[in-house]
């Protein structure tokens, strides 16, 4: 199965297309988001395709207020216009377009992130095999003999294989890796002077107790403890996800989308044999 990092996929095509229109309509995201599932239904050799969603608002936030506080940043008019106009395309997709083509395992929790969901359905589904498309490396702690990545942005996949060698760690060491060392992208400030690459030598217990670093570690066990809590997947108490094993993807429906987004190149000859072939290969 495919696991589709929503928000992720979207925020990519809101910066590669975000102002495509039809008929006076903003319909790039949502046009490039399914181009992106017809680009992975032929790389992955799958049309099982689950959707995880970001909540607008963290439970995160109320143990670190500053919790990606850079990503609410004071905006210029321009970048709220886009904002507004990218949103609205995520909750069509969301709440109609891939209901409507009959997509029935996309999640949404509120004051969960996406990373909370894939995190649940890979721990509660042991017996399948999934591909998580994204680029967000919280999520290689998630990684096993039946979890992978997928960058859509290096084309490339990732493995527990690939942490070791690239780390020297294992994918259950890996949260710990990132509440020492921090996470910049969601604004969580590590322990000062420590990086991922010494972290991960802490955790081998290849550092030096004389290192500096090791004494900025031990003098910081109150800001780990903290980190651990926030970068930890799943987050506490998010609820279990259960996918739904059956769904019946209409082709019909998938044209009225494309006529009504003004989708036509996906109509045209060879593109719709593709998605006949890669997406629609079981309807």
């Amino acid at each position: 199965m495919i696991i589709l990092d929503a928000n992720g996929i979207c925020h990519q095509c809101k910066h590669a297309m975000g102002h495509l229109s039809w008929n006076d309509k903003k319909v790039g995201i949502i046009f490039g988001f399914l181009n992106q599932m017809l680009s992975l239904a032929k790389i992955l050799e799958s049309n099982k395709f689950v959707f995880a969603w970001d909540s607008k608002e963290s439970l995160r936030a109320k143990i670190f207020p500053d919790y990606k506080k850079s990503r609410r940043k004071d905006k210029t008019e321009e970048e709220k216009e886009l904002d507004a106009i990218s949103y609205a395309q995520f909750d069509l997709l969301k709440k109609e377009v891939l209901p409507e083509i009959g997509f029935v395992n996309s999640f949404y929790l509120e004051g969960y992130e996406a990373d909370d969901i894939i995190a649940s359905i890979t721990s509660t589904n042991t017996s399948k095999t999934f591909t998580i498309v994204s680029s967000d490396e919280d999520l290689f702690q998630l990684l096993s003999d039946k979890v992978r990545m997928y960058s859509i942005r290096k084309k490339q996949f990732y493995t527990d294989k690939n942490l070791w060698k690239d780390y020297g760690v294992v994918p259950n060491e890996w949260a710990e890796v990132k509440a020492i060392a921090g996470c910049s992208s969601d604004g969580v400030p590590g322990v000062p002077g420590v990086g991922e690459v010494t972290a991960c030598k802490f955790i081998r217990r290849q550092l030096s107790t004389k290192h500096q670093s090791y004494r900025n570690i031990q003098k910081h066990r109150s800001l780990i403890e903290r980190n651990r809590k926030l970068v930890t997947l799943p987050f506490k108490n998010t609820p279990q996800t259960k996918l739904h094993l059956k769904e019946t993807l209409s082709f019909m429906e998938f044209q009225n989308v494309c006529g009504r987004y003004g989708f036509q190149s996906f109509l045209e000859r060879e593109k719709l044999k593709q998605w006949k072939e890669f997406v629609f290969k079981s309807s």
